[in-house]
């Protein structure tokens, strides 16, 4: 492996011992820190193996072999990664990959490069050359067709002029011969020359010692260039003859390497700004979530948020406000961070474009200020943007909020994703404090609703029963829920299973006077539209025509929009009664509550689906398999989630009394 010439990438921790075990080898080794000093390397030497290491600080040994590539596709390319770096990657396009295993690694890193010497046919054995010596003819037409610009300045006469050049010459510069014999070479300087490579090449020709810079000059036309400039003393007789001096133009790889020192720091600086945003946002979303654990009313929580926000490095103030049913105006319910005389009621048409598309649309927005005259802008609590972030679970709309960037880098696309996930954190808190208050409140407004609409899904399968339906209750599934449904009429099951919504359906018992049916659908039910808005639903009946529904609804619930968001989805709806009354006698209610604050969902539904299979009777009608298999999970997995809620629904009570 005598004589091969090895690019080593590597950070300086650990190269030391890599490279000693190559030259032991017999190689050449070269080294370097980065991808992008390695590829400068590979553009101006010729190396037969590159060694790289997966970590590198920049662009990693991946990108590196990308690079490598494009620029030198035949140089052999060893990637070198600790075992756990290549977990869950994708296999590394490169030539060999070696794990690094100590000594192991090394002696596997030798024989691979060894085996790419091999492969390469040696150079011939030396010949006799007598009487093929080139003539002057021969030089002389060597020269001048190189294909690098080669010159000759007299030292002789006056400012060094040129004596001679060649046709690359001619070609790099753009200038003919004949214009630029008898003058010094500096005429490619200009406005962009460093003048310190200039005086590094004057005082090299004072003192008669050869040089090789690279320097910006300008061709004929005017075009700009990287020039590498060698010149060089030529003596006759121990006498200075003439400085002979050899140009190359490097403006592509120049290019090339500030478009890779470029995108390097730009990679550098997404990094730092990244963090920035995580370390911001996620002090945000940790402290956020705190709240919303504590908080058990929307004004407490809608004011600590809004502390938390302004609060927060990068952000200057933030508000909650909610919007009328006609968006028309918007009321400010918490705000932190505003100038202490800010309304806390504003016309919608008066605040910025930013808000008002936010409520049309229920999507995030934001504005950079540039509104300087409406209410609530940025400019007004120094800040350079508004973020306008909509409170929304499911088709309930809690209101927005708004956040203050004092930064031209804060809020920018990456945050404003983070933003979105946090909105519908505060959403489902709001909607969470909602469903508490429903259930702990002394009063509720009972709500007496018909649907008419012979396409509802209880409704068809009312017809298909032949009767009047009472749904007696409701356990959830992963592809949807069973609905247990009790009829006084004679059940034709296999009608009801033919529906094209009922994925399975069976009877649960039978006696003389009504008959138990357990039905499997995937269908929304109106408890899950309704339960976005705060509202549940306690009872539902249904004929082919008609289903009628029993709902709770907090007192100060607008009933209107309730209504309205049922309209949206079935033929006619009808309000047929509506009473305020005081909910205290039905203590049950907040047994069953503190019971579901115990259970996970798959042990209420293991619960209820026993229950209403009749599981606690003896006889039983059923066994624990079949109970499973309409819930989609084994007997085993039923029974350990029906011991667990048992055991639980056992500790409430026994707290309770």
């Amino acid at each position: 492996m005598v004589g091969s010439r090895i690019l080593l990438v590597h950070p300086a921790d650990g190269r030391g011992r890599i490279r000693d075990r190559l030259e032991a080898a017999g190689c050449v080794v070269e080294t370097a820190t980065t991808a992008t000093t390695a590829i400068e390397q590979l553009a101006t030497d010729r190396f037969d193996c590159l060694v790289s290491n997966l970590t590198l600080p920049g662009d990693d040994g991946l990108a590196l072999s990308s690079a490598v590539e494009q620029l030198a596709p035949d140089v052999l390319f060893v990637l070198l990664a600790n075992e756990t770096e290549l977990d869950g990657r994708a296999e590394p396009d490169v030539d060999h990959v070696i794990t690094k295993n100590g000594q192991a690694s090394l002696d596997q890193l030798c024989s691979v490069v060894q085996t790419r010497q091999s492969s390469v046919e040696p150079a011939g054995r030396k010949q006799d050359i007598s009487g093929y010596e080139p003539v002057d003819a021969d030089l002389a037409q060597a020269i001048e067709e190189a294909p690098i610009g080669m010159s000759l300045s007299d030292p002789s006469l006056s400012d060094y002029p040129l004596v001679y050049a060649n046709d690359a010459w001619e070609s790099v510069t753009g200038y003919a011969t004949d214009e630029v014999l008898g003058r010094n070479p500096r005429l490619l300087q200009g406005p962009q020359t460093d003048p310190e490579t200039v005086d590094r090449l004057s005082r090299a020709i004072e003192d008669e010692e050869p040089v090789t810079v690279e320097i910006r000059n300008y061709k004929r036309d005017g075009t700009p260039f990287w020039n590498e400039l060698t010149i060089a003393p030529v003596y006759e007789d121990d006498e200075l003859a003439h400085y002979v001096g050899f140009q190359i133009d490097v403006t592509d790889r120049r290019e090339a390497e500030a478009l890779a020192e470029e995108r390097a720091r730009k990679l550098d600086d997404q990094r730092r700004a990244l963090r920035r945003v995580l370390n911001r946002v996620n002090g945000l979303l940790s402290e956020v979530s705190g709240i919303l654990v504590e908080s058990t009313d929307h004004e407490t929580l809608a004011h600590r948020v809004c502390d938390a926000v302004a609060t927060e490095p990068g952000y200057a103030a933030g508000w909650i406000g909610t919007v009328d049913p006609a968006e028309t105006t918007l009321s400010l319910t918490a705000a932190s961070g505003l100038p202490t005389d800010t309304a806390c009621e504003f016309p919608l048409e008066s605040l910025s474009p930013a808000i008002q598309r936010a409520v049309k649309t229920d999507d995030l927005q934001w504005t950079g200020g540039q509104d300087t005259e409406t209410t609530l802008d940025p400019s007004r609590v120094g800040a350079s943007r508004l973020l306008v972030v909509p409170l929304c679970y499911g088709e309930r709309r809690y209101g927005l909020l708004g956040v203050y960037g004092t930064e031209a880098d804060v809020l920018d696309r990456r945050e404003q994703q983070l933003f979105e996930s946090l909105g519908r954190m505060i959403a489902n808190g709001l909607h969470a404090v909602e469903a508490t208050r429903l259930l702990t409140a002394d009063h509720v407004t009972e709500l007496d609703i018909e649907i008419h609409d012979e396409l509802f899904e209880l409704c068809k399968i009312a017809a298909a029963v032949g009767g009047k339906i009472e749904r007696r209750g409701t356990t959830r599934t992963d592809d949807g829920c069973v609905l247990y449904l009790s009829t006084a009429s004679t059940v034709d099951i296999d009608q009801v299973d033919s529906l094209a919504f009922v994925s399975d359906a069976r009877i649960v018992s039978e006696t003389d006077t009504d008959t138990t049916l357990s039905v499997q659908l995937s269908a929304v039910e109106p408890d899950d539209t309704l339960a976005e808005l705060g509202a549940v639903v306690t009872e539902i009946t249904a004929r082919a025509d008609c289903a009628r529904l029993t709902v709770e609804a907090p007192p100060q619930q607008d009933v209107r929009s309730l209504l309205d968001t049922l309209r949206a989805q079935y033929d006619i709806i009808e309000l047929r009664a509506r009473t305020e009354r005081d909910r205290r006698e039905r203590r049950p209610e907040e047994f069953a509550a503190a019971v579901d604050d115990r259970l996970t969902d798959r042990q209420q539904a293991a619960l209820r689906a026993a229950q209403l299979n009749g599981y606690f009777e003896w006889p039983r009608p059923v066994d624990g398999e079949v109970i499973a298999e309409t819930m989609g999970i084994t007997r085993q997995t039923f029974h350990q989630h029906l011991r667990a809620a048992e055991g639980k629904l056992i500790e409430a009570y026994m707290d309770a009394i």
